[in-house]
């Protein structure tokens, strides 16, 4: 958890703040970068793929997304995905400069596919830009909805100050996924058809 990083001193807590910003910036710019590619690789294949069948992959795409999403909060578990995290280690040498870890943690986590999903609207995006219907930034807003709720988190009081039921965290994410899924197709079809 970052939080107990952020407590104490102003000048730890300064320093502190470095942590959680280092690891957004670096999921944002691997985000970024790993959609931009996929998009661009995907710019041979969508030159074949008609555009409103490309946008009803991916509005498919997005409807069974959700119902994964659905089981996955039903079984109160992850969604499909790989099951690894960052090595914890990393935060545990102290001959390692204090920016290291929270770096490749981002750089990690911002790889898409790599580590646990809450959500599937990770595959839906990599999809979407596959077949060149998502924009090829878009990379950088899915980065930025991770990065910035991340640091405005850190800057919260203590959770106890806003107690929630036991597993909200993740059932709030999986929400949140799931609210952006069911938007995704309405917003690709209006889009299309306008």
């Amino acid at each position: 958890m970052i939080r107990p990083f952020v407590q104490g001193d102003p000048v730890t807590h300064r320093r502190a703040l470095a942590y959680p910003a280092v690891l957004a910036s670096a999921h944002i710019a691997m985000a970024a970068l790993v959609v931009a590619v996929v998009y661009q690789v995907g710019t041979v294949v969508s030159s074949y793929v008609a555009r409103p069948l490309a946008v009803a992959i991916c509005a498919l795409a997005a409807v069974v997304a959700i119902c994964v999403d659905v089981r996955a909060v039903v079984r109160n578990t992850y969604t499909v995905g790989l099951k690894r995290q960052t090595a914890k280690v990393l935060g545990h040498d102290p001959d390692r400069p204090w920016w290291v870890t929270p770096l490749l943690w981002g750089l990690d986590t911002g790889l898409i596919w790599s580590t646990f999903r809450v959500s599937c609207t990770s595959w839906v995006l990599l999809l979407s830009a596959f077949l060149n219907v998502a924009p090829q930034w878009s990379g950088f807003a899915y980065g930025a909805f991770f990065g910035v709720p991340l640091m405005v988190a850190v800057m919260l009081p203590e959770p106890e100050t806003y107690a929630r039921p036991d597993g909200w965290p993740l059932r709030g994410v999986q929400l949140a996924g799931m609210t952006l899924l069911v938007a995704l197709p309405l917003t690709m079809v209006a889009g299309y058809l306008a």
